[in-house]
């Protein structure tokens, strides 16, 4: 199970000993117009899926999504969506310690789980 917190998000910074590395932020500004929607959130995943491989392979502890809040009608897709939905599925479950990873209402705190020696 994930744990929710709330407070200023900023605070993880220090509390889980995260260096500029350890953040990914979600906010890419514009994005190409000629692109779809569902292929920019499509490149989320799979940032997000990549990151937790190399934070795994780097011996990182934890690395932080920085997503923002949602600000779209419920049951839209966004980078907060598909943040938290990859955390649940099963393809993170080799990555990441879902007890010990914090969902806060704008970034996502991965656990790296790590490599099996």
């Amino acid at each position: 199970m994930i744990r929710e917190s709330i407070g200023p998000w900023t605070a993880y910074r220090e509390r889980f000993g995260l260096s500029p590395d350890d953040e990914i932020d979600l906010h890419f500004g514009s994005r190409d117009p000629h692109k779809r929607y569902r292929e920019v959130m499509q490149e989320v995943e799979e940032l997000v899926r990549d990151s937790l491989h190399k934070a795994q392979a780097n011996d990182r502890r934890y690395i932080m999504y920085i997503h923002g809040r949602s600000t779209s009608r419920r049951g839209a897709m966004t980078a907060r969506s598909v943040v938290r939905g990859f955390m649940r599925s099963k393809e993170a479950t080799p990555f990441i310690e879902r007890s010990k990873c914090v969902q806060h209402e704008t970034v996502f705190v991965a656990k790296i789980k790590p490599l099996a020696t």
